[in-house]
C-alpha cells in the first residue's frame, strides 16, 4: 500500500511539472519582427522602424506605446495602422518613428511585445536589427584650436509690419474710445482756444490801424479798420457779415445802437470823403466797434463753456 502511494505521488508531481508546457503548447503560434527602413543614419536624423506581427485571430498582441524606452533612440512619432486578417492569419504593424544623438558606430534596437491570450500574459521580443551611425566628422583634432578673435557678419534689418500694424490698431482702437467718451468736450475746448487766439490778434491788430489812422487821419486807414472788424466778426458768428451792408450788419445785431451810430460815422466820413477837424468822433467810433466785438466774443465764449459744464 505505501509503495502505491509512492508511485501516485511521483506521477502527481511529474504532472504538475508538465502541466504549464501543455498549457504552453496550447498557445497560437505568433510570429514578430522589428526591422529598420534604412541601414545608415545621421545624429538627430529620423529614422523609420517597422514593428510587425502575424498571429492567429483569437490571439491579442500589444505593440509599445509612446511611453516605452527605445534606447538608444528617442521616439518621435508613432503611426498604427488596423488589423489586417487573411487566411486565418491577423497581422498588426506599427512605424516608429526614432532619432537618435548617440554616438555609437552600429546602434541596435530589439523591442518587447506582449501576448495576451486566455487570462496569461506572455513577453516577446523582435531579433535586434541595427543601423550604422554616419560620421560627418570623422576624426576630431586634439587639442582643439580656437579663433580669438571673430568677425561679425552684418545683418540687415527688417521692419516688423506685424508688430506695426498690431501697435497702430491698437492706437487706433485707444484714440477712437478716447474721442467717443471726450471727443465733444476736446472739440470745444479747442474752439475755446481758438476764440481767444482770434480775439486777442484781432485787438492788437485793430488797435494798430486805430493808431495809425489817428496819425495819419486818411481814408485808406479807415478803410482797413472796418474791414478787419467784419472779417473777424465773420469769423466769429460763422456768418457771412463782411458781404453785409451797414444796414444789414445793424439788423442782424437787432438795432444795437453802439453797431449803428459806430457805423454811420464811419460810412459818413468815407462815402462823404469827409474827416472833421476833430477826429475824436471817427476814433470814438472805432473804440466802440472795438467793444462790441469784445462783447461778441464774451457771449460766444460763455455759451461754449455753458455747453461744456452740462457734459
Amino acid at each position: 500500500m505505501s509503495k502505491l502511494l509512492s508511485v501516485l505521488k511521483k506521477q502527481a508531481w511529474l504532472l504538475l511539472c508538465f502541466l504549464p508546457l501543455l498549457s504552453w503548447a496550447q498557445l497560437p503560434a505568433v510570429k514578430v519582427e522589428g526591422f529598420f527602413l534604412r541601414d545608415s543614419v545621421e545624429v538627430g536624423q529620423s529614422v523609420k522602424y517597422v514593428l510587425r506581427s502575424r498571429h492567429a485571430p483569437q490571439a491579442e498582441v500589444v505593440f509599445p506605446d509612446t511611453a516605452a524606452l527605445f534606447a538608444p533612440f528617442e521616439l518621435v512619432r508613432k503611426d498604427f495602422y488596423p488589423t489586417r486578417t487573411v487566411n486565418g492569419t491577423s497581422t498588426d504593424s506599427t512605424v516608429y518613428t526614432l532619432r537618435t544623438f548617440s554616438l555609437t558606430p552600429v546602434q541596435a534596437l530589439q523591442v518587447r511585445v506582449q501576448l495576451f491570450y486566455r487570462g496569461d500574459t506572455l513577453h516577446l521580443t523582435t531579433a535586434p536589427d541595427s543601423v550604422v551611425l554616419v560620421q560627418n566628422v570623422p576624426a576630431v583634432q586634439e587639442p582643439l584650436q580656437l579663433h580669438s578673435t571673430t568677425l561679425l557678419r552684418p545683418v540687415p534689418e527688417q521692419f516688423n509690419y506685424l508688430y506695426f500694424g498690431m501697435a497702430a490698431i491698437a492706437v487706433s482702437i485707444l484714440i477712437g474710445g478716447i474721442w467717443v467718451l471726450f471727443g465733444k468736450e476736446i472739440n470745444i475746448r479747442y474752439r475755446l482756444y481758438v476764440l481767444q487766439k482770434d480775439q486777442a490778434q484781432f485787438q492788437s491788430r485793430f488797435q494798430t490801424s486805430k493808431e495809425r489812422f489817428q496819425r495819419g487821419k486818411t481814408l485808406d486807414q479807415l478803410e482797413r479798420a472796418i474791414i478787419l472788424w467784419k472779417n473777424y466778426l465773420t469769423k466769429l458768428e460763422e456768418t457771412e457779415i463782411n458781404s453785409f451792408t451797414t444796414k444789414e450788419i445793424v439788423s442782424y445785431y437787432e438795432e444795437d445802437e453802439r453797431v449803428s451810430n459806430a457805423l454811420k460815422v464811419c460810412d459818413r466820413a468815407i462815402y462823404g470823403n469827409i474827416i472833421s477837424d476833430d477826429e475824436t468822433e471817427v476814433t470814438g467810433s472805432l473804440h466802440e466797434l472795438a467793444e462790441f466785438s469784445a462783447f461778441r466774443y464774451v457771449l460766444i465764449r460763455d455759451s461754449l463753456r455753458n455747453v461744456a459744464s452740462t457734459r
